[in-house]
C-alpha cells in the first residue's frame, strides 16, 4: 500500500514520523510524507492535496485537539474515499475523536509514545489489505466492544455508579460492560473472567489502596491486561477513587488516568465525581 502520513505542521511529529515510518517498512509499505512531495510551480494547495490523494491508498493522520491545519486533508481524504487510521493522545480523544469518520484509531500514551504506536500500527497494517481496509469502510454491522472493569469489591459504589453513565452505550448495542456482577449462579467464574479479559478492548481500572492490595487484581487480571496493553494494544484507563501509591506502581502509572491522581474521587463533591464519570463516557464513546 501507499500510504500518506500528515499531522500538524505546528507540532513535533518527528518522532511519530519514525515510529509511523518504521511499521510502514517493517509491513512492507510505502510511505509518504509531505516533505517527500514534490510540488510544481505555481500549484495551488488544493490541486497538490488532489493529485498526491490520488496516487495514495492509505491516509494515517496525527492529531489532537490542538490541531487545524489537517481538517482540510482529512476532508479531502474523506472525500476521495480513502480510509484513514487516526493516530491520537489517549488524553486528547475524547475532545476530537467523534467528529471524524475514521476506520482505526490508535490512542497512544505520550510517556510510552514508542510501544504504544507502533505495536498496534504494525498490527494493523500487516493484517489488513487495502481491500480490507476498503471493506470495513462499506461494513454497517456495529461491532460491539466489550469494556472490562478492575476493581476492589470494597470500592462497589464507584462500580454501581459507573454502570449507570456506561448503560446508554449498552442500550444503543455499542458496548458490553463487563465486571464480575456479570458471573451467573452456577458459572465457572474464573473461566469467565478469563475470557472477558481475553476480548476486552478497553479496560477500566478503579485504583485505591484495597485495588492495588488485591493478590487476585495483581496476579491474574493485571497481567493480562498490561501484555494485552503492550502487544494488542488494549486502551487502559485508570480512574483514581481515593488516595493510594497509585504513581509509585510502575506497571500502572505509565497509563494516563482520567483523573489526578491528587484529586481521586472520593475527594471530590457529588459534582466533580459526576463530571469525572463522564469524561469517562465521553472518552469510551470517542474510542468505540
Amino acid at each position: 500500500m501507499n500510504i500518506l502520513f500528515t499531522g500538524n505542521q505546528h507540532e513535533e511529529v518527528e518522532d511519530i514520523t519514525e515510529i509511523i515510518r518504521t511499521a510502514s517498512i517493517n509491513t512492507k509499505n510505502t510511505l509518504t510524507t509531505w516533505n517527500d512531495v514534490k510540488i510544481e510551480k505555481n500549484q495551488s494547495y488544493i490541486e497538490i492535496l488532489n493529485s498526491t490523494l490520488s496516487t495514495i491508498d492509505l491516509v494515517i493522520v496525527h492529531l489532537t485537539k490542538h490541531s487545524n491545519d489537517v481538517n482540510v486533508e482529512i476532508g479531502f481524504a474523506i472525500a476521495k474515499g480513502k480510509p484513514i487510521i487516526l493516530i491520537c493522545p489517549i488524553d486528547d480523544i475524547s475532545d476530537i475523536a467523534a467528529n471524524l469518520f475514521t476506520n482505526y484509531i490508535v490512542a497512544y500514551d505520550k510517556t510510552r509514545i514508542n510501544e504504544t504506536i507502533l505495536k498496534p500500527l504494525s498490527r494493523f497494517l500487516k493484517d489488513n489489505t487495502i481491500e480490507s481496509f476498503m471493506s470495513s469502510m462499506t461494513k454497517e454491522k456495529i461491532e460491539i466492544k466489550t469494556v472490562f472493569v478492575s476493581y476492589s469489591h470494597v470500592d462497589s459504589e464507584y462500580l454501581e455508579r459507573l454502570k449507570i453513565h456506561m448503560k446508554p452505550f449498552e442500550k444503543k448495542g455499542l458496548i458490553e460492560f463487563w465486571s464480575d456482577t456479570k458471573i451467573k449462579a452456577g458459572d465457572k467464574w474464573r473461566d469467565s473472567i478469563e475470557k472477558a479479559l481475553d476480548k476486552c478492548v478497553i479496560a477500566i481500572l478503579l485504583i485505591s489502596a484495597d485495588f492495588l492490595a488485591s493478590d487476585f487484581i495483581i496476579d491474574n487480571e493485571l497481567p493480562p491486561l498490561l501484555k494485552g496493553a503492550e502487544e494488542k494494544g488494549k486502551i487502559i484507563l485508570p480512574v483514581i477513587l481515593k488516595p493510594c501509591r497509585f504513581t509509585k506502581e510502575e506497571n500502572l502509572s505509565v497509563f494516563q488516568s482520567i483523573n489526578n491522581p491528587s484529586q481521586p474521587l472520593s475527594k471530590m463533591n457529588e459534582s466533580e465525581r459526576e463530571e469525572t464519570y463522564v469524561k469517562i463516557a465521553d472518552t469510551i464513546d470517542s474510542l468505540i
